[in-house]
């Protein structure tokens, strides 16, 4: 896996990043993480699969202090020369986040949070394995913010429709599915809001679910999004207009889900 992320590395922006859609999903990210961070002062935070750096990098701009970790060292050094002249408050380390128990980190930190999907590349074992580790390096009272892909996806299954791929509708349905990342295929697990809480459930309670990605469509379809600029204004006015309701997040490409330590 870690060389299948290295080789994505090198379009990850492009095919990702720098998109349309990987843009507007990335606004709601940072609007409802921005409710959770604003006034609070300088926080300890740690990033998981920061991929090449984009959120970490605004975390820095924001005055909090960074740890951004990548299972990648390519990843990692997209994400460094990204970074600000100034790099007193970012450390970026390679980390695989099925070891975090070996993880050391002198000061406990305020806030965890992992981006688009780097959670769904382990399995539910691993994913308790992780809630446990995490009370470990979490202040009292810490937050855990992540974006999943949920084992559902409305604009997915329109598109497999389409396309006559009927096979393909419910993929992610299936207990593991091989998905494409920039061109590589990766072993890739989904699950539904409700399934992240029972999993994360003995040492972490809910805060906050919200959609990202309802109304608009995942990034690979973005040539189509391209061609219909028009339509893409009526979706992105959808999207941030109605993104504040939970239910929708089962249904879309990724949801925000904010946990707290108990």
């Amino acid at each position: 896996m870690i060389e299948q992320f290295d080789i994505a590395s090198e379009t990850y922006d492009e095919d990702f990043t720098n998109t349309l859609t990987g843009r507007l999903q990335r606004k709601l990210v940072w609007k409802y993480l921005d409710e959770k961070i604003l006034n609070r002062g300088v926080l300890n935070i740690l990033e998981l699969n920061c991929g090449t750096g984009e959120d970490a990098i605004r975390l820095v701009e924001m005055g909090h202090r960074v740890t951004a970790t990548d299972i990648s060292s390519e990843m990692l050094k997209q994400a460094q020369n990204k970074a600000p002249v100034n790099k007193d408050n970012v450390t970026f380390s390679k980390l695989d986040v099925t070891k975090l128990g070996d993880f050391q980190c002198i000061d406990r930190f305020d806030l965890v949070f992992s981006n688009f999907g780097g959670l769904n590349c382990i399995d539910e074992k691993e994913m308790q394995k992780l809630s446990r580790n995490l009370t470990k390096i979490l202040k009292p009272n810490g937050a855990l913010v992540m974006v999943i892909m949920p084992n559902l996806c409305l604009w997915e299954s329109f598109y497999f429709c389409a396309k006559l791929k009927f096979s393909e509708v419910f993929r992610r349905k299936k207990s593991s599915v091989l998905a494409d990342v920039s061109g590589l295929k990766i072993e890739t697990w989904y699950y539904s809001p409700n399934m992240i809480i029972e999993l994360f459930k003995p040492q972490f309670s809910k805060v906050k679910v919200r959609p990202i990605g309802f109304f608009a469509p995942p990034s690979y379809l973005e040539t189509f999004v391209k061609k219909n600029q028009k339509l893409f204004r009526w979706i992105s006015f959808l999207e941030i207009r109605f993104s504040r309701f939970a239910w929708q997040a089962r249904l879309a490409d990724h949801y925000y889900i904010e946990l707290q330590l108990k």
